[in-house]
């Protein structure tokens, strides 16, 4: 029995030190203040958009389980249950309206600033609101009267 050991050690043994059996190239060092041929340039792509009054904003009271469109005119701010949200500008791009719409929102509770900055429609999660009770995102700008929520 203790062949049998030995011979299934000594196989493994002989496995393991097979495996390990790696060449080593070395490489030629790099000169630090050499050129790049290729530097790609960097492609900007400039979009013409349009900026407008109003947004439309989704919000979720968590602790109440409602969601209500909210409709915020640009500088009038806005209360949606604890918090105060004013609008400074909603844009959109110029050919498609109903597109990809980002607004700069402020966002209040107890006059204690708890979100300023660029809201995406598309990509809410990129710039969120954080906060324990209350998600809200951008969901389009207003472009006409006839649509929007409760506002």
């Amino acid at each position: 029995m203790i062949r049998i050991w030995l011979a299934v050690f000594g196989v493994l043994f002989a496995s393991c030190v097979a495996a390990q059996d790696i060449e080593v190239t070395t490489l030629e060092p790099v000169d630090p203040n050499a050129v790049i041929e290729e530097i790609l340039p960097e492609e900007k792509v400039e979009v013409p958009t349009l900026s407008i009054g109003q947004v439309i904003l989704r919000g979720i009271d968590k602790l109440n389980g409602t969601a209500d469109n909210i409709v915020v005119a640009t500088d009038l701010p806005r209360k949606f249950g604890l918090l105060d949200i004013e609008v400074k500008e909603c844009r959109y791009p110029q050919d498609n309206p109903t597109g990809e719409a980002f607004a700069y929102l402020v966002i209040k509770e107890a006059s204690e600033t708890i979100f300023s900055g660029w809201m995406v429609a598309s990509s809410p999660a990129l710039n969120a609101l954080d906060h324990q009770r209350y998600d809200i995102w951008v969901q389009r700008c207003r472009v006409s009267l006839t649509e929007g929520g409760d506002g």
